[in-house]
C-alpha cells in the first residue's frame, strides 16, 4: 500500500509540471519496511504524448533505474532528497519528426551542441523529417558496412563560424549503436568550396591523407574569422571512416573536444539532392565526423541525472503505435499499466502510413536527485 500511496502521490505530481500530457504512470519496487528505511529496489515512469513546459515532446517517454537509497537524515533536516548511491538504469525516447525538430531546439540540447564540431556551435533548424528503412532504401542510401538497421533523419543547419548551411542526413550504424550524419553544403557558401572538394571519393589510402590534411588547413582558415586564435590547445583526432581512411584531425587553435572517434562517417550516400562530390569536400567531412561524434555521444544532464546516447532505430510509426497499445491493452509491455494514477489514457496512433517514428534509447546515471523546480 506504502508503494502505492508514492507512486499515486509521484504521478499527480509529474503531471502538474507537464504543459500536457496522454498518458502518466510511476511503478516503484518496494515493501513497507524498504522504504522506512530509505529503501527502492527500482522505479520506473512511463509517459505518452507528454509536453513539457519548454516544449519538449515525446511520443513514448519510458525511464527506468535499479536501487535507489535515500539518505533520510538529509531529508528530515534539510528538507532534500539526497542520494546514498548512484542509481543507474535506461531511458527512451520515441520522438516523431516535429518532436525532434523540437528537441533540437530544446535549450539543454542547444547548449550540448554549443561545442559540437570541433569546440564551436552548430545551429540545428526545426523542421526535421524521418523516412522509415523501406523508404529510404529506395531512396539509395544503405546501411552501411557497421550494419545499421535502416532508416533516415532529414534536417538541416548552420555552422555559425562559416556561416554555411548544410543538409544533414542522419542514419543508424552499427545495429543501431551509433549514428552516421552526413553534412552537404546548401546555398552560395558551397560554391566557394575548397579546390580538393571531391578528392576524398576518388582517393586512395595515401591521397586520402592529404586530403585530411587539407581538410585541416581549409577548417582552420574557414574558421580563421571567428576569433579563435591559435593559441589554444591543440587535439588530434582519432577518427575513422567505415573504409578505414582517416579523417581529418582537428586544426591547430580549435578546442580539445573534438578529439575522440568516429565510425562510418561519410560512408553512406546523401538523401539529399545535392552531389556526392559536395558531400565530401574536406569542410564538410569534417562537419560530417564531428556531428557523427557528437550525436553517438551525446549526453544531456538534468541537473544530476545524466541521459547518455546508447541507441538509435527508425520504425514505421503504425508499428510502434500498435506494439504500444497492445501492452497497454493486455496489461504487459506497457510500463505501469493501471498502476501509479495514470496508467490509462491516450492511444498512440500514426498521422498516417508513410510516417517514421525515432526510437532513442539511452543510459541513465542518477547522481544527485533533480530539483523538483527542473525545468525541462
Amino acid at each position: 500500500m506504502a508503494a502505492v500511496a508514492v507512486e499515486t502521490i509521484a504521478a499527480a505530481a509529474l503531471r502538474a509540471r507537464l504543459r500536457s500530457h496522454g498518458r502518466v504512470a510511476v511503478r516503484v519496487q518496494a515493501n513497507g519496511w524498504d522504504m522506512l528505511a530509505g529503501r527502492v529496489d527500482g522505479a520506473a515512469v512511463e509517459g505518452r504524448m507528454w509536453e513539457s513546459p519548454l516544449g519538449l515532446t515525446a511520443r513514448i517517454l519510458d525511464v527506468e533505474v535499479g536501487r535507489v537509497e535515500l539518505d533520510l537524515a538529509a531529508a528530515l533536516q534539510q528538507q532534500r532528497i539526497a542520494l546514498r548511491n548512484v542509481p543507474l538504469g535506461a531511458a527512451r525516447v520515441v520522438f516523431s519528426g516535429p518532436d525532434f525538430g523540437a528537441f533540437l531546439q530544446h535549450p539543454l540540447v542547444r547548449a550540448a551542441a554549443a561545442r559540437a564540431v570541433q569546440g564551436l556551435p552548430f545551429t540545428f533548424d526545426r523542421e526535421v523529417l524521418v523516412l522509415p528503412p523501406s523508404i529510404s532504401s529506395v531512396s539509395g542510401s544503405s546501411s552501411g558496412a557497421g550494419g545499421g538497421a535502416g532508416g533516415a533523419v532529414l534536417f538541416s543547419g548552420v555552422l555559425p563560424a562559416t556561416q554555411q548551411r548544410y543538409q544533414l542526413t542522419m542514419r543508424p550504424e552499427r545495429g543501431g549503436r551509433a549514428v552516421t550524419v552526413t553534412a552537404v553544403p546548401v546555398g552560395a557558401a558551397a560554391a566557394a568550396a575548397p579546390a580538393t572538394a571531391g578528392l576524398a571519393a576518388r582517393a586512395g589510402a595515401a591521397e586520402t591523407a592529404a586530403v585530411a590534411a587539407a581538410a585541416a588547413a581549409a577548417v582552420a582558415g574557414s574558421l580563421g574569422s571567428s576569433g579563435r586564435g591559435s593559441g589554444g590547445s591543440t587535439a588530434t583526432a582519432t577518427a575513422t571512416a567505415t573504409a578505414g581512411a582517416p579523417l581529418a584531425p582537428p586544426a591547430a587553435g580549435l578546442s580539445a573536444a573534438s578529439a575522440g572517434s568516429v565510425s562510418a562517417a561519410g560512408s553512406s550516400s546523401s538523401l539529399a539532392s545535392s552531389s556526392t562530390d559536395g558531400a565530401s569536400d574536406p569542410v564538410s567531412m569534417v562537419v560530417s565526423a564531428e556531428l557523427s561524434r557528437w550525436f553517438s555521444r551525446l549526453m544531456v544532464d538534468l541537473q544530476g541525472a545524466e541521459l547518455a546516447f546508447e541507441g538509435l532505430s527508425i520504425s514505421p510509426a503504425a508499428a510502434v503505435a500498435a506494439r504500444d497499445n497492445a501492452g497497454v491493452g493486455g496489461g504487459g509491455g506497457g510500463g505501469a499499466g493501471g498502476r501509479g494514477g495514470g496508467g490509462g489514457g491516450v492511444r498512440l496512433a500514426a498521422r498516417d502510413a508513410a510516417e517514421a517514428w525515432i526510437d532513442l534509447r539511452l543510459k541513465a546515471t542518477v547522481r544527485d536527485f533533480p530539483p523538483l523546480n527542473l525545468q525541462f
